[in-house]
Protein backbone atom coordinates (compact mmCIF):
# COMPACT_ATOMS: atom_id res chain seq x y z
CA UNK A 1 0.00 0.00 0.00
CA UNK A 2 2.86 2.30 0.74
CA UNK A 3 4.75 1.61 -2.30
CA UNK A 4 1.46 2.55 -4.28
CA UNK A 5 1.04 5.45 -2.48
CA UNK A 6 4.71 6.81 -3.44
CA UNK A 7 4.57 5.32 -7.04
CA UNK A 8 1.60 7.80 -7.14
CA UNK A 9 2.81 10.82 -5.74
CA UNK A 10 6.47 10.20 -7.95
CA UNK A 11 3.75 9.49 -10.71
CA UNK A 12 2.20 13.19 -9.55
CA UNK A 13 5.73 15.16 -9.19
CA UNK A 14 6.45 14.34 -12.52
CA UNK A 15 3.14 15.27 -14.39
CA UNK A 16 3.66 18.57 -12.25
CA UNK A 17 7.35 19.16 -13.59
CA UNK A 18 6.13 18.02 -17.26
CA UNK A 19 3.46 21.15 -16.76
CA UNK A 20 4.87 23.08 -14.31
CA UNK A 21 5.39 26.26 -16.91
CA UNK A 22 1.42 25.62 -18.19
CA UNK A 23 0.26 25.34 -14.60
CA UNK A 24 1.88 28.95 -14.04
CA UNK A 25 1.32 30.28 -16.81
CA UNK A 26 -2.74 29.31 -15.96
CA UNK A 27 -2.31 31.41 -12.18
CA UNK A 28 -0.72 34.22 -13.89
CA UNK A 29 -3.52 34.36 -16.69
CA UNK A 30 -6.41 33.73 -14.00
CA UNK A 31 -4.66 36.61 -11.26
CA UNK A 32 -3.88 39.18 -14.70
CA UNK A 33 -7.34 38.90 -15.46
CA UNK A 34 -9.09 39.30 -11.77
CA UNK A 35 -6.83 42.42 -11.59
CA UNK A 36 -7.79 44.11 -15.03
CA UNK A 37 -11.88 43.01 -14.96
CA UNK A 38 -12.62 43.50 -11.36
CA UNK A 39 -9.71 45.03 -9.02
CA UNK A 40 -10.59 48.88 -8.30
CA UNK A 41 -8.34 51.26 -9.57
CA UNK A 42 -5.67 52.07 -6.74
CA UNK A 43 -5.30 48.07 -6.80
CA UNK A 44 -4.68 48.34 -10.22
CA UNK A 45 -1.99 50.72 -10.59
CA UNK A 46 -0.60 49.25 -7.38
CA UNK A 47 -0.22 45.36 -8.78
CA UNK A 48 1.13 47.43 -12.58
CA UNK A 49 3.71 49.51 -10.33
CA UNK A 50 4.43 46.35 -8.53
CA UNK A 51 4.81 44.86 -11.50
CA UNK A 52 7.04 47.03 -13.55
CA UNK A 53 9.64 48.03 -10.39
CA UNK A 54 10.10 44.17 -9.47
CA UNK A 55 11.64 44.19 -13.51
CA UNK A 56 13.22 46.81 -13.32
CA UNK A 57 15.20 45.42 -10.30
CA UNK A 58 15.91 42.16 -11.66
CA UNK A 59 17.06 44.49 -14.53
CA UNK A 60 19.50 45.62 -11.78
CA UNK A 61 20.79 42.59 -10.90
CA UNK A 62 21.83 41.33 -14.44
CA UNK A 63 23.59 44.84 -15.64
CA UNK A 64 27.30 43.95 -15.61
CA UNK A 65 27.81 46.99 -17.66
CA UNK A 66 26.43 50.00 -19.41
CA UNK A 67 25.03 48.56 -22.64
CA UNK A 68 22.08 49.34 -25.00
CA UNK A 69 19.85 46.67 -25.00
CA UNK A 70 19.49 47.14 -20.71
CA UNK A 71 19.30 50.89 -21.34
CA UNK A 72 16.16 50.50 -23.90
CA UNK A 73 14.56 48.36 -21.45
CA UNK A 74 15.09 50.85 -18.62
CA UNK A 75 13.77 53.85 -20.73
CA UNK A 76 10.30 51.42 -21.70
CA UNK A 77 9.62 50.82 -17.92
CA UNK A 78 9.90 54.17 -17.31
CA UNK A 79 7.71 54.91 -19.95
CA UNK A 80 5.05 51.93 -18.75
CA UNK A 81 5.30 53.51 -15.63
CA UNK A 82 4.02 56.95 -16.64
CA UNK A 83 1.11 55.27 -18.62
CA UNK A 84 -0.41 53.43 -15.73
CA UNK A 85 -3.26 55.82 -15.93
CA UNK A 86 -3.87 55.31 -18.92
CA UNK A 87 -3.87 51.66 -18.75
CA UNK A 88 -6.23 52.21 -16.12
CA UNK A 89 -8.78 54.10 -17.65
CA UNK A 90 -8.28 51.56 -20.88
CA UNK A 91 -8.32 48.35 -19.20
CA UNK A 92 -9.90 46.14 -21.93
CA UNK A 93 -7.69 47.24 -24.45
CA UNK A 94 -4.66 46.42 -22.01
CA UNK A 95 -5.64 43.23 -22.13
CA UNK A 96 -6.16 43.39 -25.77
CA UNK A 97 -2.47 44.24 -25.64
CA UNK A 98 -1.16 41.64 -23.54
CA UNK A 99 -2.36 39.18 -25.97
CA UNK A 100 -0.16 40.46 -28.26
CA UNK A 101 2.86 38.78 -26.50
CA UNK A 102 0.98 35.75 -25.04
CA UNK A 103 -0.36 35.13 -28.33
CA UNK A 104 3.04 35.28 -29.82
CA UNK A 105 5.23 33.68 -27.18
CA UNK A 106 2.83 30.82 -27.49
CA UNK A 107 2.57 30.15 -30.84
CA UNK A 108 6.19 30.44 -31.34
CA UNK A 109 7.13 27.92 -28.48
CA UNK A 110 4.86 25.42 -29.30
CA UNK A 111 5.15 25.48 -33.24
CA UNK A 112 8.99 26.45 -33.09
CA UNK A 113 9.34 23.25 -30.87
CA UNK A 114 7.47 20.65 -33.41
CA UNK A 115 8.47 22.49 -37.11
CA UNK A 116 11.22 24.54 -36.41
CA UNK A 117 14.62 24.17 -37.85
CA UNK A 118 16.59 27.11 -39.15
CA UNK A 119 17.60 29.30 -35.85
CA UNK A 120 17.56 32.86 -35.96
CA UNK A 121 19.44 34.18 -33.46
CA UNK A 122 21.56 30.85 -32.80
CA UNK A 123 23.85 32.71 -30.08
CA UNK A 124 21.89 34.64 -27.94
CA UNK A 125 18.46 32.29 -28.25
CA UNK A 126 19.53 28.79 -29.66
CA UNK A 127 16.02 27.69 -29.19
CA UNK A 128 13.98 30.41 -31.02
CA UNK A 129 13.61 29.23 -34.93
CA UNK A 130 12.88 31.46 -37.89
CA UNK A 131 9.48 28.87 -37.99
CA UNK A 132 8.10 29.60 -34.70
CA UNK A 133 9.11 33.17 -34.57
CA UNK A 134 6.87 33.39 -37.93
CA UNK A 135 4.17 31.31 -36.55
CA UNK A 136 4.20 34.00 -33.44
CA UNK A 137 3.87 36.71 -35.61
CA UNK A 138 1.00 35.36 -37.91
CA UNK A 139 -1.24 33.47 -34.86
CA UNK A 140 -1.14 36.95 -32.30
CA UNK A 141 -1.95 38.77 -35.18
CA UNK A 142 -4.65 37.14 -36.80
CA UNK A 143 -6.56 36.07 -34.17
CA UNK A 144 -6.60 39.39 -32.06
CA UNK A 145 -7.63 40.99 -35.76
CA UNK A 146 -10.41 38.51 -35.69
CA UNK A 147 -11.40 39.79 -31.68
CA UNK A 148 -11.80 43.27 -32.60
CA UNK A 149 -13.44 42.43 -35.97
CA UNK A 150 -16.22 39.78 -34.47
CA UNK A 151 -16.53 42.58 -31.72
CA UNK A 152 -15.36 39.91 -28.93
CA UNK A 153 -13.79 42.53 -26.31
CA UNK A 154 -15.59 46.71 -26.35
CA UNK A 155 -12.75 48.21 -26.80
CA UNK A 156 -14.49 51.85 -27.18
CA UNK A 157 -11.21 52.97 -29.35
CA UNK A 158 -12.96 55.37 -31.98
CA UNK A 159 -9.42 54.46 -34.40
CA UNK A 160 -9.93 51.27 -34.15
CA UNK A 161 -13.69 51.51 -35.43
CA UNK A 162 -12.92 54.29 -38.08
CA UNK A 163 -8.94 52.96 -39.13
CA UNK A 164 -10.05 49.05 -38.67
CA UNK A 165 -8.38 48.39 -42.08
CA UNK A 166 -4.74 49.85 -40.85
CA UNK A 167 -5.50 47.47 -37.37
CA UNK A 168 -3.91 44.41 -39.17
CA UNK A 169 -0.51 46.32 -39.77
CA UNK A 170 -0.27 47.92 -36.13
CA UNK A 171 -0.87 44.18 -35.08
CA UNK A 172 1.91 42.32 -37.42
CA UNK A 173 4.49 46.25 -36.00
CA UNK A 174 3.63 45.37 -32.50
CA UNK A 175 4.19 41.44 -32.58
CA UNK A 176 6.97 42.43 -33.87
CA UNK A 177 8.11 44.51 -31.29
CA UNK A 178 7.29 41.38 -28.92
CA UNK A 179 10.31 39.52 -30.78
CA UNK A 180 12.81 42.06 -30.57
CA UNK A 181 11.86 42.72 -26.53
CA UNK A 182 12.14 39.12 -26.31
CA UNK A 183 15.72 38.77 -28.26
CA UNK A 184 16.94 41.89 -25.95
CA UNK A 185 16.08 40.48 -22.71
CA UNK A 186 17.66 37.16 -23.62
CA UNK A 187 20.72 39.14 -25.20
CA UNK A 188 21.17 40.86 -21.61
CA UNK A 189 21.02 37.33 -20.01
CA UNK A 190 23.61 36.36 -22.34
CA UNK A 191 25.79 38.73 -21.54
CA UNK A 192 25.39 38.40 -17.45
CA UNK A 193 25.73 34.73 -17.88
CA UNK A 194 22.34 33.75 -16.36
CA UNK A 195 19.39 31.50 -17.70
CA UNK A 196 16.86 33.82 -15.82
CA UNK A 197 16.32 36.66 -14.74
CA UNK A 198 15.05 35.48 -11.64
CA UNK A 199 13.32 32.12 -9.74
CA UNK A 200 9.96 33.54 -8.74
CA UNK A 201 7.87 32.14 -10.77
CA UNK A 202 8.42 28.27 -11.61
CA UNK A 203 8.63 27.35 -15.21
CA UNK A 204 9.04 30.97 -16.62
CA UNK A 205 12.04 32.57 -14.28
CA UNK A 206 11.83 35.75 -12.89
CA UNK A 207 9.07 39.07 -13.81
CA UNK A 208 11.57 40.28 -16.46
CA UNK A 209 11.57 36.75 -17.82
CA UNK A 210 7.42 37.15 -18.06
CA UNK A 211 7.45 41.04 -18.80
CA UNK A 212 10.42 41.16 -21.53
CA UNK A 213 8.22 41.85 -24.78
CA UNK A 214 5.13 43.09 -22.75
CA UNK A 215 7.43 46.32 -21.93
CA UNK A 216 7.82 47.47 -25.35
CA UNK A 217 4.50 46.25 -26.74
CA UNK A 218 2.12 47.54 -24.91
CA UNK A 219 3.57 51.07 -24.68
CA UNK A 220 3.98 50.95 -28.36
CA UNK A 221 0.74 49.47 -29.20
CA UNK A 222 -1.08 52.14 -27.16
CA UNK A 223 0.35 54.91 -29.39
CA UNK A 224 -0.08 53.50 -32.80
CA UNK A 225 -3.84 53.21 -31.89
CA UNK A 226 -3.82 56.44 -30.58
CA UNK A 227 -5.20 55.65 -26.94
CA UNK A 228 -2.19 57.80 -25.60
CA UNK A 229 -3.41 61.68 -25.91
Amino acid sequence: MTMRLEKGNLELKQAFNMYTREITGALIATFILAIILFAPSFTFKLVLFGIFISAFIELCFLIRRPYWPSLLVIFFIIISLFFVETYEANRLLFLYSILISVLNDSGAYYLGKKYGSRKVFPKTSPNKSLEGLISGILISSCVLYLINFQEVLKLNINYLDQQNSFLFSILIISSTIAVFGDYLESRIKRLADVKDSGSILPGHGGILDRMDSHIFVIPVFFILVGAIL
